[in-house]
């Protein structure tokens, strides 16, 4: 399955973290995660295929450093970046999964359980702890139209599927289910985080001194 994860430009991402970190300091809390998804992405079964989709020049950087492709999303938002990107890929692929950038306990194993789980024909959704999605999965891979950002999203993706004829599987795991959006996320991202210093957005976090955040 072909993965691409989606990335936003730098200059704006983690905004409801700004009372507690700095634009420089979300920066690179964003770039760590990144790496560490693109780690866990490549490590995993069944992904023939990686690209982060993204018009930032840093993080383009940073996909390119761990020999990742890298996409162009044109500046679109964000679904219409993802088909932009599809679309864009060389040779279309039979299936594709969407994958967010932001999820600090994520694992290879997630990443292969989303890809087994997915019908064929038909979605997987990696359902995050609002009920949003953090992953989707396609096959084919035009299958839906993805509606990340949508109010509970995991629903509507669902719903899409069943429109389109297709069967829909919802996926719960932690490393899918916790994306770090909120103070109170990267609480408990800290909290549980068995790798330490091991992941690069924590090295990036973890000597901060942070006014006012329970760390």
């Amino acid at each position: 399955m072909h993965v691409l994860v989606p990335v936003k430009q730098l200059d704006r991402c983690k905004q409801r973290l700004a009372g507690i970190l700095d634009a420089g300091e979300r920066r690179l809390l964003m770039l760590g995660l990144l790496a560490d998804v693109l780690r866990a992405a490549s490590g995993a079964e069944g992904v023939t295929a990686l690209a982060v989709v993204t018009s930032d020049g840093t993080a383009a950087e940073v996909a390119k450093g761990q020999g990742v492709a890298v996409i162009d999303d044109a500046g679109l938002p964000w679904n219409e970046g993802l088909l932009t990107a599809l679309a864009r890929v060389p040779s279309a692929p039979a299936g594709v999964l969407f994958l967010s950038a932001d999820l600090p306990a994520l694992t290879a194993a997630d990443v292969t359980a989303m890809i087994a789980a997915c019908p064929s024909p038909g979605i997987a959704i990696g359902r995050a702890h609002d009920g949003g999605t953090n992953a989707l999965a396609l096959r084919p891979a035009a299958a839906i139209v993805p509606a990340f950002g949508a109010a509970r999203s995991a629903a509507v993706h669902t719903a899409r599927a069943s429109a389109a004829g297709f069967a829909a599987v919802v996926v719960d795991r932690p490393g899918l289910a916790n994306d770090l959006d909120t103070p109170e996320d990267l609480t408990a991202a800290l909290a549980n985080d068995a790798a330490g210093a091991e992941r690069a957005w924590r090295s990036y976090i973890g000597d901060l001194t942070l006014e006012g955040f329970p760390c």
